[in-house]
Formats: structure tokens, C-alpha cells, sequence
């Protein structure tokens, strides 16, 4: 690199016209002053290396547009299978779904669509040979275990509960893994106190069940109250809105390294066993599960949730005091029909499937599209856990903010199959870049 003197005392840097390929989001300055780039994501460009104040450089940024991939698939999968159980020991069924339950750890929750039966939760901290159900108080059970957690998924027993012949079941399968899901085992002492976990943000929403013993489970949501959710609880056994209490949660929020549990025997008996399954509340842009509250219009132009992103499952608790209605649950794997009939379960019923046309995806969240009270009644308050679904969408650039835009509009990403060439300039070593779309769909 040379540099030369121009009118306005200022040094300009001068380069050879080669083109430097960016793969990453770093733009090194020092490297030349022509770059290029194809996407294959969301880039938020950053620029290092510029010249020293005093030191005017120029340089100009090729785009070709293109898109990005998210895949949720070895976080998070919705399967559904048939059983084969019948009167007779290795009657199993396998389900490979890519998740490694035996390495990774994690929850498989089962339930029946086609008959009346329990939820089933099995997780890799107790075991594949015990299970809890959401719709009951019961501690652990041991009935009706799985075969084995494997590193594809997971193995059925023979039983009627998981794996009756003719029988078509769902299962939705949590992977542990940092911003989505974590799970802890603790043995209570009566005292409040902190409770660690991995979970690496914030939690969205906390289940706690004793295991040793019979006992209603507790539920934390962050959207039970706007300022202050940690002063109430709700069962997700029970039909019943959210209540308040200060011996739950010690009336302190949770943190992203622990949460609290305070004097309560259904969070923290003493000697009795817990367990606490943990789902986040990620705000990143590659976000793949959030934990929120609505308020129905009891419409069928209903209140349409923005997540940012197209989700594959949602459950939706009403919240109202004063109100009785269930956790349902719906996917897009059963089904999300646009205009069509939603088939859902509910969380606090062995009740089989049922279906209902009440809730649409769009590409940036879901809305409601019925006033059934369950999902929007008129005035009603609600809380919901989506998580993200797989989709492919034109990449997007985030530039820097100390670039100055044109009337302070920065410009739109060139879309698929088109170039568009971006120019810069910098004379105060950073702070501040000029810059300006030059080109646009270029073929």
C-alpha cells in the first residue's frame, strides 16, 4: 500500500485493483481495497484495520446475494409413528430423528393421538426406565419405561402406553443444549435457595415436578405477569389461570445461571426429589425458542404474534384467574393448517387428538383465527412457548453503525442471483465510513 498527498492535505491509500474474497463477516482493510462476497447468511459486517486518522481510504464491497439455511432438526424434532406393541416382549419401535439423546441428553415427551392416555415425559437425567406425566401429580413412573435413550433418537418399550399395536402416537424431542433447553435434578431443603443450570440465557418458562412422590407441577412464564412473573405460578396439570405466590419462586426472577425456589414442598420439600426442565427465551436473531404473552381479541382476525421467525411448535396456556382452559399443543408436523382444521392435544388431558380450525404460521410468528377462549377469548390473557421451524430465506447484511447512509437509509441486501456493489470512504481512521450502493442487480 502507498499513500499519496491530494488537495485537502489529507493522504489518500492507494492499492493494486485485486479483489479480495470475504467468507466471513470481517472486512480487514489493510488487505487492499476491492472485496467480494456471495451469501450464504446473515452477515454483521464489521470493519477492521482502516488507515490512520488523516489517511483517507476508499474501497468498494461486491455482493452477490443469496440465502440462508436454518435447521432445527438436531435441537428439535416432532415425530410421529405407529405402535407395534402386542402381548409379546419385543414389540419396540425406533424412532431415528438425528437427535443424540445418549451423548447430548435431553426430554422426549410421547403422547397418544388416536386413544385416551397419559402424557409421557422421559428424560436422560432419571433414565429411560421412569417417566412423569404432564396431566397428573404423579412422581415417578415406572410402568410403562422406554427401551433406551440412542444416539438417533430413541427406542419404545413394550407397552401399551408408548407403543400399542395399531395405535399412532406423537413425540417431541428436546435436545440439552445452551439458549434452548436445559435440565436439572435437585433434592429440596425446605430453605430458599438458588438453583443452578446450563441453560446459558435467561429462562422463558420452568417446569418443576417432584419425582419421589405425588405432587402438582409448577410452572414459571415469563409472560404470566409484565413486570413481575416471578410472584406467580401455574400447574401445567391444572386447567386453572395463574396464581400469586411468594413461596414458588421467593418472588425472584430467574437469571441466566440459576433460578429460585422458596419455601414450597412442590418446588423445594425438604429430602423430597425435584426435577426442573428449563426452556429459554432467545431474543438473538438465530433465535430457536421464545416464551411470550398475548391478549385476545376473541376475533377471527385474532392477534398475530411476531417471533421473527415461521415456528413448528406452539403451546398457549389462557393465564385469566377466573378461567378454566388447558395447555394445548399444536405442530406442523400433525399439522398447521392455513384455513384448515389444526389438530392440537392438551398438555393436562389424556384426552386423544382433537382438531380445530383456530391458528395459522406465518413466516415471522403465528396468528389466531378463531375466538375460542382457549386460544383468544375477547380480553383474555395468554402465554405461549414457540420454537423455530427450519426455512430457507434471502440473506440479509447488518451493516456497521458508524457507516452514513444516503438521507440515513442504509440499503437494501441484493436479492438471490444479483450483484450489488457498495462503496466506502473513510478519512478519520474508523469512526465514521460514507458509504453508498453504487451498482444495483447486476447480472
Amino acid at each position: 500500500m502507498k499513500a499519496f498527498k491530494i488537495k485537502n492535505g489529507l493522504q489518500a491509500s492507494r492499492y493494486l485493483l485485486s479483489s479480495t474474497t470475504i467468507s466471513g463477516s470481517t472486512i480487514d482493510l489493510s488487505l487492499g481495497s476491492m472485496f467480494s462476497t456471495t451469501l450464504s447468511s446473515d452477515p454483521a459486517y464489521t470493519f477492521t484495520n482502516p488507515p490512520a486518522s488523516g489517511v483517507a481510504q476508499a474501497f468498494s464491497l461486491e455482493v452477490a446475494g443469496g440465502t440462508t439455511t436454518f435447521n432445527n432438526d438436531s435441537t428439535f424434532s416432532t415425530d410421529l409413528y405407529t405402535g407395534t406393541y402386542y402381548n409379546e416382549d419385543g414389540d419396540k419401535t425406533t424412532v431415528n430423528n438425528g437427535i443424540n439423546l445418549s451423548s447430548d441428553g435431553g426430554l422426549v415427551w410421547l403422547k397418544s393421538r388416536s386413544n385416551t392416555r397419559r402424557h409421557m415425559l422421559f428424560d436422560t437425567e432419571r433414565g429411560a426406565s421412569v417417566s412423569l406425566s404432564s396431566n397428573t401429580t404423579g412422581g415417578n413412573l415406572t410402568s410403562d419405561p422406554l427401551d433406551s435413550f440412542t444416539s438417533t433418537g430413541f427406542i419404545t418399550g413394550d407397552n401399551y402406553e408408548t407403543n400399542e399395536q395399531g395405535e399412532t402416537y406423537v413425540s417431541w424431542t428436546f435436545k440439552k443444549q445452551a439458549k434452548f433447553f436445559d435440565i436439572v435434578t435437585y433434592t429440596g431443603t425446605g430453605v430458599a435457595r438458588n438453583i443452578s443450570h446450563s441453560l446459558g440465557s435467561v429462562p422463558g418458562m420452568i417446569l418443576v415436578k417432584r419425582t419421589n412422590a405425588a405432587a402438582s407441577w409448577r410452572v414459571y412464564h415469563r409472560g404470566m405477569d409484565a413486570t413481575s412473573p416471578q410472584n406467580y405460578f401455574m400447574g401445567i396439570n391444572l386447567t386453572t389461570g395463574l396464581q400469586a405466590s411468594s413461596i414458588q419462586w421467593n418472588d425472584t426472577a430467574p437469571t441466566d445461571t440459576a433460578f429460585t425456589v422458596g419455601t414450597s414442598g412442590n418446588v423445594n420439600g425438604s429430602g423430597n426429589e425435584f426435577i426442573a426442565y428449563i426452556f429459554a427465551h432467545d431474543t438473538a436473531s438465530d433465535s430457536r425458542i421464545k416464551c411470550g404473552s398475548y391478549v385476545g381479541n376473541g376475533s377471527t382476525a385474532g392477534p398475530e404474534i411476531n417471533l421473527g421467525w415461521s415456528p413448528q411448535w406452539v403451546m398457549i396456556k389462557r393465564t385469566d384467574t377466573d378461567i378454566a382452559d388447558s395447555w394445548i399443543i399444536h405442530d406442523t408436523v400433525r399439522g398447521i393448517v392455513s384455513g384448515g382444521a389444526d389438530p392440537y392435544l392438551l398438555a393436562s388431558s389424556s384426552a386423544a387428538e382433537n382438531s380445530i380450525s383456530v391458528i395459522d404460521v406465518t413466516s415471522t410468528g403465528f396468528k389466531l383465527t378463531a375466538g375460542y377462549g382457549g386460544w383468544d377469548g375477547s380480553g383474555g390473557n395468554y402465554i405461549y412457548m414457540a420454537i423455530r421451524g427450519n426455512a430457507t430465506t434471502d440473506s440479509a447484511i447488518t451493516w456497521p453503525t458508524s457507516i452514513k447512509w444516503p438521507a440515513g437509509v442504509a440499503p437494501t441486501t441484493p436479492v438471490p442471483g444479483k450483484k450489488d456493489l457498495f462503496t466506502f470512504l473513510t478519512t478519520d481512521g474508523g469512526t465514521t465510513y460514507y458509504g453508498k450502493k453504487a451498482a444495483e442487480g447486476i447480472a
